[in-house]
């Protein structure tokens, strides 16, 4: 994170926490330095069960390393150099006492990315001990099944063999040994084809599975967040070495949909551990539900928070040559100061929307006078199209090439110059990774790079019946917003709000935000004609005749049950006439209150109990001489913004039994969703 902001406040806090972590390693004596003792690790040699002590050494030995790397902090390499002494005498050691199958034996306990940081450190150092320490890490029966290119890899703990092939890619980069280069290839290529779910995520429990047999996975366990963490460093180096779209391309889609959605919306420090796919999941009801800013410090915290603090690092990339060039391979607003290039490229990225189907990228420049001749190149990727896709150069069209490619340009650049590029941003679906027929019809649904989820308690079933996915999944503009109200009342301390409650609308007490209980409490009002679809205040309703639909069961309206006066839910092709209600000013006379009048029987009103308690039934009353005292109060709401709003991506889809609001799984924080669809033709 200082390394993009150079933040003093930043800096002074981790020079302070090396200094703190440099007195207790010299207190010790021996170059250790952990928060637990060294019979952590006589346990482990002795192939005792213990909980994975090097994956903490390698978090303490990755955190000095940045130190030093990013932050020129000289004290953190020498706090390193000190710590890996320490552990090359103790496997020494252990190869001597028993034998170097037994130092492979405490491999098999989750030793993080001890041959990456090892294989880092000696690029700093060439110390051939750092090379020789790194060595023994790297995993023989791991990389062994894959350098022999077995797809073997089910039943292996994901997250202690995801960061051994990124060491191993490291080997590569430091010695050149094309082996190492080839595992990582065939790693990537056997997970990305069979064990990888819509989101680019991989994992269950915590585990691969058997390969192309997702569909028995999908539970409230899949994907940990820390193997995306882990997947984006392999795809990182993979696009490094060959430019490949693909590998730009999956690193896009697991950022967008398995880094950005672990966080409860911008609360920050509140994460995930696992990103359930069950249908009906919720990321509330995941394992370990949502952690707390100061009292979770799993794996995935300590990962969350740096694929939090890194979201720049892979967005350019340099290459030398004849002409310097940058690759850009992620569109996110933000400024690169590319000082080989002499120049300046500043990125503005227009927010996506479901309304308008493009991607819209404009890139600006601040030239330094050098008159250097550099190349820009930019990501055409494969999931848009060319049918509407544009670049222009100081407003001249450039040619495109396919989806799957670069646009380059090379030029001399000015700060009058700008480049703008157009990207069809298409619906599609994308079968699960199963190759059994009974499965072939689970599907989820993609926008652009984004994994849209359905708002479902585990209803999923979606019948196909047209050709086209448009025809079948339509946007909601952006209009919809202002017509979002929320009903509340207040009855002595509490306050109520009315409610969709399983079709049957009840008052429950006022939610938590980004909860199914806030979308259940969220209308939108539909008017009953044709005068106008966006206002400007909640007051402008008022005298008008409305329906209202559930928030999240588009096509659904609320009536007055045929056998009784209580309010249902039902759908909107079969509602009649007592659907729609006249919106008037309060009954009890309150300046902030209204009343719904039944446009089918005049003089009859939505009203709640006089004496009101949760889960307390609406119905439809009428005004008359006998009508109980307390009436007008009971049928009178305050009308508020909804609790709920649509998300700028937002669709709804035609679902066989219902239709479904669909929303990117990265927006969604303790609601009820499905990601993988049904589809029935």
């Amino acid at each position: 994170m200082w390394a993009s902001t150079h933040n003093e406040s930043l800096k002074e806090k981790m020079s302070a926490v090396v200094s703190a972590l440099s007195a207790c390693q010299k207190e010790i004596g021996s170059g250790y330095l952990s928060a637990f003792p060294t019979e952590q690790f006589d346990r482990l040699e002795a192939l005792i069960p213990v909980w994975a002590p090097y994956y903490t050494i390698h978090k303490i030995l990755a955190g000095l390393l940045d130190q030093y790397t990013y932050a020129d902090n000289a004290e953190a390499l020498r706090m390193t150099t000190w710590m890996v002494e320490y552990f090359y005498n103790r496997v020494q050691n252990v190869i001597k006492k028993y034998s170097i199958e037994r130092h492979w034996q405490t491999l098999n306990e989750e030793a993080g990315g001890m041959n990456d940081v090892l294989y880092k450190l000696f690029c700093i150092t060439q110390d051939p001990k750092h090379l020789m320490l790194a060595h023994l890490f790297d995993k023989p029966c791991f990389l062994g099944l894959l350098a022999l290119q077995a797809d073997d890899i089910s039943g292996f703990h994901s997250n202690t063999h995801i960061p051994i092939v990124i060491g191993s890619q490291m080997r590569y980069e430091v010695t050149g040994d094309q082996l190492h280069k080839t595992i990582s290839m065939f790693f990537m290529d056997i997970v990305n084809s069979s064990h990888t779910y819509a989101t680019g995520g991989t994992s269950v429990g915590e585990f691969w599975s058997d390969p192309k047999r997702l569909a028995s996975n999908l539970d409230s366990n899949t994907e940990e967040s820390c193997t995306t963490y882990n997947m984006l460093k392999v795809s990182r180096h993979l696009f490094r070495w060959t430019k490949e779209i693909a590998y730009a391309d999956y690193y896009e889609r697991s950022l967008t949909n398995g880094v950005l959605g672990i966080q409860r919306g911008t609360e920050p420090g509140v994460m995930i551990y696992l990103l359930p796919l069950a249908p009906g999941s919720s990321k509330e009801r995941s394992y370990h539900h949502w952690g707390t800013p100061s009292d979770s410090f799993w794996c995935c915290y300590g990962t969350g928070i740096e694929s939090f603090s890194k979201l720049g690092d892979s967005i350019y990339f340099e290459e030398e040559g004849k002409y310097p060039g940058v690759y850009i391979i992620q569109y996110i607003s933000s400024r690169l100061d590319w000082k080989s290039g002499q120049i300046v490229v500043n990125q503005k990225v227009d927010p996506v929307v479901s309304w308008d189907p493009y991607l819209r990228v404009t890139l600006t420049f601040s030239s330094k006078g050098s008159g250097l001749t550099t190349s820009l190149n930019l990501r055409i990727p494969t999931w848009t199209s060319s049918n509407g896709a544009k670049a222009t150069l100081n407003g001249q069209d450039l040619p495109l090439p396919s989806p799957g490619n670069f646009l380059s340009v090379t030029k001399t650049w000015s700060s009058d110059d700008k480049l703008t590029i157009q990207l069809p941003l298409t619906l599609r679906t994308e079968a699960i990774q199963d190759d059994r027929p009974e499965y072939a019809s689970i599907q989820a649904i993609l926008y652009g790079p984004y994994v849209l989820a359905g708002h479902s308690i585990g209803d999923w079933d979606i019948t196909e019946s047209a050709t086209s996915l448009s025809d079948w999944i339509t946007p909601i503009p952006a209009s919809y917003n202002s017509q979002l109200i929320t009903f509340t009342q207040e009855y002595g301390n509490t306050k109520f709000v009315l409610t969709n409650s399983n079709q049957s609308i009840t008052m429950e007490k006022f939610p938590k935000s980004g909860t199914d209980a806030a979308l259940h409490a969220t209308f939108r009002l539909i008017l009953n004609d044709s005068s106008g679809s966006e206002f400007s205040s909640l007051n402008d309703f008022i005298g008008k005749s409305v329906m209202l639909e559930p928030f999240d069961s588009p096509g659904m309206l609320v009536i007055q049950h045929e056998t009784d006066d209580e309010l249902v839910v039902t759908d909107s092709f079969i509602a009649q006439g007592s659907s729609v209600f006249h919106l008037v000013a309060g009954l009890d006379g309150g300046d902030r209150t209204v009343s719904l009048e039944s446009e089918t029987y005049k003089g009859c009103f939505v009203y709640t109990a006089v004496n009101l308690q949760s889960s307390e039934s609406t119905k439809l009353g009428c005004i008359s001489e006998s009508t109980e005292a307390g009436f007008n109060n009971a049928a009178s709401f305050v009308i508020e913004k909804g609790l709920s709003e649509y998300h700028p991506i937002s669709f709804v889809a035609k679902g066989a039994n219902r239709n479904f609001l669909l929303a990117p799984l990265l927006s969604l924080r303790d609601e009820s969703y499905t990601v993988y669809f049904d589809f029935q033709s």
